[in-house]
């Protein structure tokens, strides 16, 4: 199951679904996301942004994003767990239509 994405739907995973005999289910791409991690990214990626010096290749990026996730204040997070509650109460509430998260 995926949200239809560019990356889900390169033709190295379906070849990688196929190989493996993975059936994906239909999933609409307008779904809303509730997948925390996303805003985790968010949050890294701006606080990469901020940095005086940008990465130049993948693996000062990597060490990058290492840094930063240390420093990624423990509050972000527990709010983010906190929010899920809302998040599904929206999502019900428009019957799985797109909410403002």
């Amino acid at each position: 199951m995926d949200d239809n994405a560019r990356p889900h739907r390169t033709l190295a995973v379906e070849e990688l679904l196929e190989s493996e005999d993975i059936t994906q289910r239909d999933w609409p791409a307008y779904s809303p996301d509730l997948n925390l991690i996303q805003h985790v990214w968010d949050a890294l990626g701006r606080r990469i942004a901020a940095r005086l010096h940008h990465p130049k290749n993948t693996q000062q990026l990597q060490q990058m994003l290492i840094e930063e996730w240390a420093l990624l204040p423990q509050e972000v997070l527990h709010q983010l767990v906190l929010s899920i509650r809302r998040r599904c109460e929206a999502t019900i509430a428009v019957r799985g239509g797109h909410i403002l998260y």
